[in-house]
């Protein structure tokens, strides 16, 4: 069971070698792209935590793993996991999924980590996209993990990424993040009405992750 690996071999919080990690990429990332956060005293700092974030590119769990204080995992597929390459992945917070099994495998998995007190990292989205869409409906798993995990979900919002010209004139990359959310439980009723309500929560969920960025240095809605 991943939860039992990670619980025996890796500390849930931030070990001294993961901190100095952390604080080595916040402060290239401040170099280089005025890296800032908002926020970052709302996230709970222990307990299980699901970290639901848009997704615009492919830097983005690095991104959010700087903003958020907590150790978070990521789901990879598990054909990166080649040594010596996969203590890098495992210590960066990525764990293997075996994309064959289907999602069944994942999401057990997640709750699993979840139950163990981890912070699990998602994009509701599914998929990298630009900007919010009201008419693409994320995906509804998110809210069926935070049900059955009890876990509440910590919206983040990651700005647009300020390009050399821009740094000059001191645009910067900003990450918002929101107060924890506490879905309400949407696995009683029919299979129908549990969907239902999944998505309700999962479309809820995304639009609090973009306005956290609306109306501030450009991000948001396009």
């Amino acid at each position: 069971m991943e939860a039992g690996r990670l619980e025996k071999g890796v500390s849930r919080g931030l070990s001294p070698r993961y901190r100095l990690f952390r604080r080595a990429m916040v402060l290239l990332g401040w170099i280089l792209f005025g890296f800032t956060v908002h926020g970052a005293e709302k996230v709970p700092k222990e307990g299980p935590l699901v970290v639901a974030s848009n997704h615009r590119r492919y830097a983005d769990p690095v991104l959010v793993s700087m903003a958020v204080p907590r150790r978070i995992q990521w789901m990879a597929k598990k054909e990166l996991f080649i040594s010596p390459f996969d203590r890098l992945f495992f210590f960066i917070g990525a764990f293997p999924v075996d994309r064959q099994r289907g999602a069944r495998a994942a999401l057990k998995t997640s709750l699993d980590l979840l139950a163990a007190n981890w912070a699990l990292g998602i994009f509701p989205e599914g998929t990298r996209r630009k900007g919010y869409d009201p008419q693409e409906a994320p995906k509804s798993g998110i809210a069926m993990i935070s049900a059955r995990s009890n876990a509440p979900i910590l919206p983040v919002f990651v700005d647009k990424v300020p390009n050399p010209l821009q740094r000059l004139k001191n645009n910067k990359l900003h990450v918002y993040i929101g107060n924890p959310i506490y879905p309400h439980n949407t696995d009683n009723g029919g299979n129908d009405s549990r969907r239902g309500r999944r998505r309700e929560v999962a479309g809820m969920i995304l639009r609090e992750i973009y306005a956290l960025g609306e109306g501030r240095n450009g991000g948001g809605r396009p």
